[in-house]
């Protein structure tokens, strides 16, 4: 597929042509050419099918890209300068180019580019009709027509279809039963639903409130080392022996463990010593498509297997995905019948019906357009060697939009059942140079344009939405992973390798992915591989190579690297250059990164990376060299060794996000961090800026965490106008006028933490009236009283509140706050009396107290938090009896009483306690 490599290279070129003072005779109209007729080529690229051809367009992209990319950089670093790349274009043109050697030379790569895109474009090869003289019809136009559509509703996985009856009777097996560790399993084809009948059990609040600990183990067919799971499943364990650290933790506790899509009879071996049977009514629950894995793991329990879904089942199904902007979603009349014919194609198949809805949810609601899809539906079926789901997921691809398909395919690069925080996704996206701005939208707004849109086709699903509805976490069902991966596999885009070893002239792809197993032979230390190289520059995209469990028996000539399980050190050769690798993401538990290795990997080996995310190193410094990674866009390291970072990083004046927050990083400080000025997101942990330090050039910057205060919060806090995520800790009084007047004019903002030093005061507030965007505050300190309603920001979705020491009832002004949905306190009260009033709270879902010393009376009228879904009380232990209220708030799912008085306790014992009638209709209480 060429789509993603052609656009890339048409808006590399699109740019280059833009900036200021930008002469240099011919080589513009060359340039021009060239860029004009990659664009026309991405018009029609869908009907291009020819192999080589595709390939070939490939390489005269990714060769532009590098032709223009290392012009820049050969210029800046000719003139001195320590800031060029693509996003340092300017400085570069502002005093014009006067270099003719590299401008001739630049001019000669450009012609032999152009006319070997002018053989290509030959219509009689590709059928390209038109190639525009202006070409300005640019792509990014097109998406942004697209995207300005009406977003429509989505519907989350949790309101599934058809399982009511199921969880209901697992449910009943796990509350009820043996006093053994039982085993349940679900079983059934591919495509039936296990994995969401799962999820729809496991957060059943009956279900919670019964067992102490709740847990979820994913468990991955590319799996073969119990530790990975274990690490994968709880980071937190030790890494020497998962297996036993689980084991100590569960033992006495009930506790309830879901092991997600196991396989095989000896996978089960090596998990169940983690889950020991301490007769306390504990529970597993599988999910398997081997119904055989299912009556080994226990051999008294009968697997509850799935069934398919019935018609009505289906067609209801159908109607929610595929009729998103209907409140109570019914089919046209005319649609009816074509849409029963395309729900019966699937079986009854709960994924397939699912995706059908997602591609008809984004067309017309007309007869022309739902038999177009219909057809295709029947060819694809017609087509499928396996069943339903192969034919109708290859159809919700091919319906994808190109601009859309890169970043689908790319989901295909994680392991089996992640969950992706979308903010980092996005970050690396926009480091590989996928993202560009469009019309007045900053590069991240966009990116979470193209990530709700594959959500509302089905393509990906939502993990964790944020308190104002934005995404906070993502994952992909495994078989649309499948598809990703066989697709960008045919398509030379992106290569998973799975259970066995691929021979060197297999591997075409451009970044390496390492899912699980033993690389130690992935990469040959003593050789080179001429040939695989001349292969790799002629038939791929060289997008992403994912290995498996056997190491290829070559040399990696891959762009990007990225390792799931096992060691780096057997990865990477320390005895060649790997110029060529532009992305190295590290995710293993297994990594041993040495000195020598973090020398040949930040020591020139990779001149042109971007992106570098290292984890679990041992490291305690890294070394110098890391400042020569000049082109480098994303730097994150979580390594929790890690004590030195040298200056030399300043160099990297290209880099938009710098994560070392899950670093020691002891007295370090930000002296020359000015220096780096595309930086975006800056994440440390507890460092602070340099007294005087003048931040006026960080114009760039979004996020900035987790920084001291001082005074340069007077010095230029207030020209960060782009902020979006701050916090700021260990503040003292002397700072509370400027950093009350910076953050006033901070309006960008969405996330506020302030945390002050140990008894200081947080500083009183001008008002957030136009802070529109901020929804989440936490507020670590003494405050002497709460702001009035109107000076809170107007959308403000989540507070969090702590040592506070009010001496007033903060409910009265926190409860008239519109749009507030979470709210938490820890010690942030210190009266004798609290009241929620009538209509107070309207959207308030969750609310915890914690640590009222003195709260002996807390009054609930009817009326108030009325949406109330969640309560947590704890270490308030002089409130003897709960609020009478709580009765009338329908409703509360879930009350959690922890460290209370004893009396409380007795009072809301079961069926006898004088304040059970309160809280008797709530279905999950814990008491701990």
């Amino acid at each position: 597929m060429a789509e993603s490599a052609i656009q890339s290279a048409a808006e590399t070129l699109t740019y280059f042509l833009r900036q200021k003072d930008f002469y240099l005779s011919h080589v513009d109209v060359w340039v021009m050419s060239l860029r004009n007729n990659l664009k026309a080529i991405l018009k029609d690229v869908d009907g291009m099918r020819g192999y080589n051809e595709n390939v070939q367009l490939i390489e005269v992209a990714n060769n532009t890209k590098n032709v223009i990319d290392s012009f820049i950089f050969k210029i800046a670093e000719q003139r001195g300068e320590t800031s060029a790349g693509l996003m340092s274009y300017q400085s570069t043109f502002d005093s014009g180019i006067k270099d003719k050697p590299a401008i001739e030379d630049l001019g000669k790569k450009i012609f032999d580019l152009k006319t070997r895109l002018d053989v290509l474009s030959n219509r009689s090869q590709y059928g390209i009709h038109n190639i525009q003289a202006s070409g300005e019809a640019s792509t990014s136009s097109t998406q942004s027509q697209i995207l300005r559509e009406k977003r429509a509703p989505i519907v989350e996985e949790a309101k599934a279809v058809g399982f009511e009856d199921e969880a209901r009777t697992l449910v009943g097996r796990l509350i009820a039963g043996d006093m053994r560790r039982v085993v349940i399993s679900i079983t059934g084809t591919a495509g039936t639903g296990k994995t969401a009948l799962a999820k729809k059990v496991y957060n059943d609040v009956y279900v919670r409130s019964r067992f102490h600990i709740c847990c979820w183990v994913n468990v991955a067919q590319e799996y073969y080392q119990v530790r990975d799971i274990l690490l994968a499943s709880f980071p937190c364990l030790s890494r020497d022996k998962p297996e036993e650290a689980l084991r100590r933790y569960l033992e006495g506790m009930r506790y309830m463990v879901v092991i997600d899509d196991i396989w095989s009879r000896e996978a089960w071996d090596g998990l169940v010593t983690a889950f020991p049977d301490c007769e306390n009514g504990s529970r597993v629950l599988l999910t398997t498509r081997n119904e055989e894995v299912a009556k080994y793991a226990d051999t008294q329990s009968t697997p509850h297997k799935l069934h398919i879904l019935n018609e009505n089942e289906s067609w209801t199904l159908f109607c929610k995905k595929a009729l998103l902007e209907n409140p109570s979603p019914a089919c046209p009349p005319n649609l009816v019948a074509l849409g029963r014919r395309m729900v019966a194609k699937c079986g009854g198949l709960p994924l397939a019906i699912t995706v059908l809805g997602g591609v008809l949810s984004r067309k017309e609601k007309s007869v022309y357009k739902w038999e177009k899809v219909l057809r295709s539906v029947e060819w694809w079926v017609h087509q499928s060697e396996e069943d339903a789901i192969s034919g109708i997921l290859a159809l919700s691809y091919g319906d994808l939009p190109y601009y859309l398909k890169p970043y689908f395919l790319y989901f295909g690069a994680f392991p089996e059942h992640s969950e992706i925080f979308v903010d980092e996704l996005i970050r690396i996206w926009i480091a590989e140079g996928f993202v560009q701005r469009r019309e007045e939208k900053d590069m991240e707004d966009v990116a979470e344009d193209f990530v709700e849109e594959l959500i509302s086709r089905s393509m990906i699903q939502v993990s964790e939405r944020k308190s104002n509805g934005m995404i906070k976490k993502c994952r992909i069902n495994n078989h649309l992973r499948n598809l990703a991966i066989s697709k960008a596999k045919n398509e030379n885009f992106l290569y998973v390798y799975g259970n066995k070893a691929p021979t060197s002239s297999s591997i075409m792809a451009d970044r390496l992915a390492i899912t699980s197993g033993d690389i130690s032979n992935c990469i040959s230390l003593n050789s080179s591989t001429p040939r695989l190289l001349s292969l790799l520059d002629f038939k791929s995209e060289r997008f992403l190579y994912v290995y498996g469990n056997k190491a290829p028996t070559s040399s990696i000539m891959a762009a990007r690297l990225a390792i799931t399980s096992g060691d780096i050190s057997n990865c990477i050769s320390l005895n060649s250059s790997t110029p060529h690798l532009r992305s190295l993401l590290d995710f293993s538990y297994e990594t041993d990164l040495t000195e020598k290795l973090a020398l040949n990997i930040l020591g020139g080996s990779f001149e042109f990376l971007r992106v570098l995310h290292l984890e679990s190193g041992k490291l305690l410094r890294l070394p110098d060299q890391i400042g020569d990674l000049i082109r480098l866009r994303y730097l994150r390291l979580d390594m929790p060794e890690l004590e030195y970072l040298p200056s030399t990083i300043i160099r990297l004046s290209n880099l938009q996000t710098l994560d070392i927050r899950y670093s020691v990083m002891s007295d370090w400080l930000l002296d020359d961090i000015t220096k780096m000025e595309q930086i975006r997101h800056l994440m440390v942990p507890n460092c602070m800026f340099s007294n005087g330090m003048q931040l006026h050039h960080l114009s760039n910057l979004q996020t900035l965490k987790t920084v001291e205060a001082g005074s340069w919060i007077e010095d230029g806090l207030e020209k960060l106008t782009n902020l979006r995520d701050l916090e700021i800790k260990e503040i003292l009084g002397d700072v509370h006028m400027a950093l009350s007047r910076s953050i006033s004019k901070l309006v960008h903002l969405r996330s506020l933490s302030l945390d002050a030093l140990y008894q200081s005061w947080i500083p009183a507030f001008e008002s957030f009236s136009k802070h529109e965007h901020l929804y989440k505050m936490i507020l670590k300190g003494r405050l002497e009283k709460l702001p009035e309603p109107h000076v809170f920001p107007p959308n403000l979705t989540q507070l969090h509140l702590e040592e506070s020491k009010l001496e007033r009832d903060p409910m009265v002004t926190l409860e008239k706050l519109p749009n507030l949905r979470s709210l938490c306190m820890r010690w942030a009260y210190m009266g004798k009396e609290m009241v929620c009033s009538a209509g107070g709270f309207p959207l308030l879902d969750t609310l915890t107290i914690s640590g009222f010393n003195e709260l002996e009376e807390w009054r609930v009228e009817e009326g108030a938090m009325r949406n109330l879904r969640c309560l947590g009380i704890s270490f308030c232990n002089r409130l003897k009896m709960l609020p009478d209220g709580l009765r009338y708030i329908i409703t509360l799912q879930e009350l959690k009483l922890e460290y209370m008085s004893e009396e409380l306790k007795g009072r809301v014992r079961k069926n006898e306690g004088e304040d059970w009638f309160k809280i008797r209709h709530i279905p999950s209480l814990i008491i701990k």
